[in-house]
C-alpha cells in the first residue's frame, strides 16, 4: 500500500463533537449541525487570495473565447454540474463555453456509480476527448483532494499547459499537485465522519459561487447588482428580464417589453439598446466588440462622436434627456491612467458606500465621478434613486435635480457669455436692464454683485408661501429695500435672490429665458444632451426623486424641489436644472480643460474661478473658493479650487492645480430635509480622492 493509500484526508477525521450523535434528540442534532455549518464561511473567507487567483484565471480564459471545465465525482461532481448549468440562465454565458464532467457520467448526477472515480486515465480520457487548449481553464473539485478520476484530468491538463484550479477539502493530495492555484477550506471534520455532502459540500458549492459569480461580474455579465445577462426561457424569467431592464435603464414596463421582443429576448442587447438610445443590431456589435461586457458595449457607445448615429428616443420626442452620448467630451480610464493609487480611490469610494449603505438610512442614493488629468473614472453608484412610491436603483444615467449647482452650471456661464459678447459689463448695474430693480437701496447694485453674493439682497423669501408666481416674484424682489447695514460690496450672504434676478437680466438682453439660453448656448454645444430644465414626463423614471412636499401631497419626481423654482414655473436662475453624473463630468472638464472643448473663453475662466471677494467667505463668480473654516471640498484641495454644492444633496469641486474634478451627487433630501450626514460626506469623500492622487 502506498503512503497516499495509507493517509487518511481531514475530511475522513470523526468529529469528537459529536460522538454518540445517534442517541440524541432531534433538537440537538440540528443545533450541532447548525453550529459545525457556522465554520463554513469563516473557512472559505481564509482562502479569499486563492479564490480571487482562481477568479482570475477564469476571466482570463474565457475572455480568450477559452472554455471552463468542472471535474469532479460524487457530491463534489454534482456540485460542478449544477455551478455549470447556472451560468447560461443567470449570466447568458453561452452552452459552450462551460463543460462540466463528472465520473460515470450523466446517470452519475441522479445514481451512484461504482468505481467510476477510481481511474486517473479515465478522467484523462474523457476530458481530452473534448480536444481542450491552452485557451481553456480547469477547475477539479474533490472532497478528499486524492480522487484519482480528478487528479488524471487535472494531469492532462497542466501537461497542455491548462490552467487549473484545484477545490479540494484536503490540499494534500494528488489533486492539488496538478493545480496552479488550490483553494482548500478547512472546516474542520463533519458532524458524520466521511459524509463530505455537509461542510465540505457547502464549502465547495460556496468557492464555486463566488468563482463563477464573480468572473462573470467581472466579465460585464451583470449591470451594477443586477442579472443582466440573464436569460428568457420561460414567463418567470421574461418577468425577472422586464423587470431588472425597468430598474437599470429607468424606463416603464411597455418600453421594457418592447425592447425584449425587438431584440429576441436577449436581456444584454435589450438593456444597451435602451441606456445608449441605439438599435439593436448597433447594441449587439458593441457586445459583440466587448466579449459581452454590459459597461464596456455602453462605454465604446457612449463615446461615440456622430449624432446622426443615434436612435430616436423612445417616446419620439426630441428630449434633451433622452440621449447618452458623450463624443469626444470625456475620456475614460483607470486609475492609474490618472495619476492614482488604485487602493487608494478603491478606498475613497468605499466611504460614499459605506455611508449609503442599504440606502435605507438618511442618503439613499448616490453616484460619484471622479476626473484628473483629462481622465474620467467611470461613475460608482450605490443606493436608490427613487426610495418611494417604489424602488428604482441608481445608475450612471440617473437624472438629478441639480438645486444650487444650477447657478454655477446655468446661469454663470450664461452671464460670462453675455459679458463676452460685450452685452453687459460685469459692473453695470442692475438697473440698467430691469429699471424697476432700481429702489430701495438697490440703485447701485452690481452684477459682479449678484455673482459674488455681497449684492445685499436677503438670503431666502419664501415668495410661494405668498401665493406668488412666476413674473410676480420678479416684482416682488424689485420692490424690496435693503435691510439696514447691507451696503452691496461689504459682506457676503448667499442669496437665491440674486440668482433669480441674473436669470431675469439673460431674458431682458436675449429675450429667451435662462432654460432656453444655456440650453443652446451652454449645454448642447458642450454635448451635455441629458441636461436641462423640464424633464419630460417620459423619463420620469431615470430621475432621482425628492422630497415629500405636504403641500402638493406628494413626492417631488421628475420635477424640481426648490419651492420657489416651481414657483416661477420651475425655470429659474437659483435653481431648476437636472442633470446626469457624466454631463456634470463634461461640464467639469470645461473648467479644468478648456483647451480641449469650451463655449467660455480663457478670459472668462480664469476670472469667474479667481478670488473677488474675502470677507465672510471666499467668492469668485458663481462659485465658492475653498476656505480656511468650513470648504465642502475638504482639507486637501488647493487654494485655487472652486466648487459649489446644491440643497437636494450635490456638489461639484475642481481644482485647477490637481487638474482633479471631484462629482458627488446624492438624493439626500428623498429621506427628509434635516440630514446632515451628506455634509461630512462631501469633505470625507474629497480629503480620500485627494490622498489618492500618486503625483
Amino acid at each position: 500500500m502506498t503512503q497516499e493509500e495509507n493517509y487518511l484526508p481531514r475530511t475522513e477525521n470523526p468529529n469528537p463533537l459529536t460522538e454518540g450523535i445517534d442517541t440524541w434528540d432531534i433538537t440537538k442534532i440540528l443545533q450541532v449541525m447548525n453550529e459545525e455549518d457556522h465554520k463554513v464561511a469563516p473557512a472559505v473567507a481564509k482562502e479569499l487570495p486563492n479564490i480571487a487567483k482562481g477568479v482570475k484565471l477564469v476571466v482570463e480564459s474565457l475572455s480568450q473565447e477559452g472554455r471552463l471545465f468542472y471535474i469532479g465525482s460524487g457530491t463534489s461532481g454534482r456540485l460542478g454540474v449544477l455551478d455549470a448549468a447556472e451560468l447560461h440562465p443567470t449570466f447568458g454565458l453561452e452552452k459552450d463555453k462551460v463543460i462540466p464532467i463528472i465520473a460515470g457520467g450523466k446517470e452519475a448526477i441522479f445514481h451512484p456509480i461504482e468505481g467510476a472515480e477510481d481511474k486517473e486515465e479515465d478522467g484523462r480520457k474523457i476530458f481530452l476527448s473534448y480536444n481542450p487548449t491552452k485557451s481553456d481553464v480547469v477547475i477539479g473539485i474533490s472532497a478528499s483532494g486524492r480522487t484519482p478520476f480528478v487528479a488524471g484530468a487535472m494531469k492532462a491538463a497542466q501537461e497542455l499547459g491548462i490552467p487549473t484550479i484545484a477545490v479540494v477539502g484536503d490540499s494534500n493530495g494528488k489533486v492539488s499537485q496538478f493545480a496552479d492555484v488550490v483553494i482548500s477550506p478547512d472546516v474542520g471534520p463533519e458532524v458524520i465522519a466521511g459524509s463530505t455532502r455537509l461542510k465540505n459540500g457547502t464549502a465547495q458549492k460556496m468557492v464555486l459561487n463566488m468563482i463563477s459569480t464573480a468572473a462573470m461580474i467581472c466579465m460585464g455579465r451583470t449591470y451594477s447588482n443586477l442579472m443582466a445577462g440573464t436569460y428568457t426561457a420561460n414567463k418567470k424569467l421574461w418577468g425577472r428580464a422586464k423587470r431588472i431592464i425597468q430598474q437599470a435603464s429607468g424606463c416603464d414596463e411597455e418600453q421594457a417589453e418592447r425592447a425584449l421582443e425587438e431584440t429576441g429576448g436577449n436581456v444584454s442587447v435589450a438593456l444597451v439598446t435602451l441606456l445608449c438610445q441605439v438599435e439593436p443590431n448597433e447594441a449587439e456589435m458593441a457586445l459583440n466588440r466587448t466579449n459581452n461586457s454590459i459597461k464596456d458595449a455602453v462605454r465604446i457607445l457612449s463615446n461615440k462622436t456622430s449624432d446622426d448615429q443615434w436612435a430616436t428616443p423612445l417616446n419620439g420626442q426630441e428630449n434633451t434627456f433622452a440621449s447618452l452620448t458623450y463624443g469626444d467630451n470625456l475620456k475614460f480610464g483607470n486609475p492609474e491612467d490618472a495619476g492614482f493609487d488604485p487602493g487608494k480611490l478603491e478606498r475613497a469610494f468605499q466611504v460614499v458606500g459605506d455611508t449609503v449603505g442599504d440606502g435605507e438610512g438618511p442618503i439613499p442614493g448616490a453616484v460619484s465621478v471622479v476626473i484628473r488629468n483629462g481622465i474620467t473614472i467611470w461613475p460608482r453608484c450605490w443606493g436608490w434613486a427613487v426610495r418611494k412610491p417604489e424602488k428604482i436603483a441608481m445608475t450612471p444615467y440617473t437624472v438629478f435635480d441639480m438645486a444650487s449647482l444650477t447657478k454655477v452650471m446655468a446661469t454663470t456661464p450664461s452671464i460670462l457669455l453675455l459679458t463676452e459678447r460685450a452685452m453687459l459689463r460685469l459692473d453695470d448695474p442692475v438697473c440698467m436692464f430691469i429699471p424697476e430693480f432700481g429702489c430701495g437701496g438697490k440703485e447701485y447694485i452690481t452684477i459682479r454683485h449678484l455673482l459674488t453674493h455681497t449684492s445685499g439682497l436677503p438670503d431666502h423669501i419664501k415668495f410661494w408661501e405668498q401665493g406668488l408666481k412666476g413674473k410676480e416674484i420678479i416684482d416682488a424682489i424689485c420692490n424690496l429695500n435693503l435691510p439696514e447695514n447691507s451696503e452691496p460690496g461689504t459682506h457676503v450672504l448667499y442669496s437665491d435672490l440674486g440668482f433669480i434676478i441674473l436669470a431675469e437680466i439673460v431674458y431682458r438682453i436675449t429675450g429667451s429665458d435662462i432654460a432656453e439660453f444655456s440650453k443652446r448656448e451652454v449645454f448642447e454645444p458642450l454635448g451635455m444632451k441629458s441636461t436641462g430644465f423640464l424633464p419630460l414626463d417620459s423619463m420620469k423614471k431615470m430621475v432621482a426623486a425628492t422630497e415629500y412636499r405636504e403641500d402638493l401631497g406628494r413626492v417631488m419626481w421628475g420635477q424640481v424641489h426648490d419651492e420657489n423654482a416651481y414657483a416661477l414655473g420651475e425655470i429659474a436662475g437659483h435653481a431648476g436644472l437636472f442633470s446626469t453624473p457624466l454631463d456634470t463630468a463634461i461640464y467639469a472638464q470645461m473648467w479644468l480643460n478648456p483647451d480641449k472643448g469650451s463655449v467660455l473663453s480663457k478670459a472668462a475662466i480664469q476670472t469667474a474661478i479667481r478670488e473677488q471677494v474675502n470677507l465672510e467667505e471666499r467668492r469668485g463668480l458663481g462659485w465658492m473658493l475653498t476656505s480656511r473654516t468650513f470648504c465642502s471640498g475638504g482639507d486637501f484641495l488647493s487654494d485655487s479650487a472652486f466648487g459649489h454644492t446644491g440643497f437636494t444633496g450635490t456638489s461639484l469641486w475642481c481644482d485647477p492645480e490637481k487638474n482633479l474634478a471631484i462629482i458627488l451627487l446624492t438624493n439626500r433630501v428623498h429621506a427628509g430635509r434635516e440630514g446632515t450626514s451628506h455634509i461630512r460626506l462631501r469633505a470625507r469623500f474629497a480629503n480620500a480622492v485627494c490622498a489618492a492622487i500618486r503625483a
